[in-house]
């Protein structure tokens, strides 16, 4: 379900009713937001619903929730800091989505669905547990080079498993 499907009428693109919600921001998030807002909005490639500033807080709150899991620590410091961190790890992975996608749905095709679904989570944590293990196969300082070496390493793995 899109953010956009909670409230809104059956087959209709209307955007769901809202309710106000106070918000204490500080000046310069006030400035950012608006500055932000309009930038979208004068970004946009179909001219319709106006961007603004609460469509972005609207945005940014579906994220919060539905990520919230992500979000640790004591204070709004401790949980900025964890937020972009996730951000940070979240954006790279964003862009092998629909590979791991690919990969999620021909895995769990291939077991007729048995036991737990097999997510793109579930192949992240599998592939950093392999890295950790094996970190000494990883050699160069650049991603061409980390990767050739891991490449390299289970190549040689799985040739030595045919022999």
């Amino acid at each position: 379900m899109t953010p956009l499907d909670r409230d809104a009428p059956q087959g209709s693109d209307a955007r769901p009713k809202t309710r106000p919600k106070q918000a204490l921001i500080r000046p310069d998030q006030q400035t950012a937001l608006d500055h932000l807002a309009r930038e979208l909005h004068d970004a946009r490639s179909v001219k319709g619903e106006r961007i603004t500033a609460n469509t972005v807080l609207r945005v940014a709150i579906d994220g919060l929730v539905e990520h919230g899991n992500q979000l640790h620590g004591d204070n709004e410091v401790q949980l900025l800091a964890s937020w972009r961190e996730f951000l940070g790890i979240a954006a790279p992975l964003g862009t092998l989505e629909p590979g791991l996608s690919d990969l999620v749905n021909g895995l769990d095709g291939a077991r007729n669905r048995v036991s737990d679904q097999i997510t793109v989570g579930m192949l992240i944590r599998i592939a950093v547990a392999g890295l950790a293990r094996h970190r000494s196969a990883l050699h160069g300082t650049t991603e061409s080079e980390l990767l050739a070496s891991w490449l390299e390493f289970l190549d040689k793995r799985e040739a030595a498993a045919d022999h």
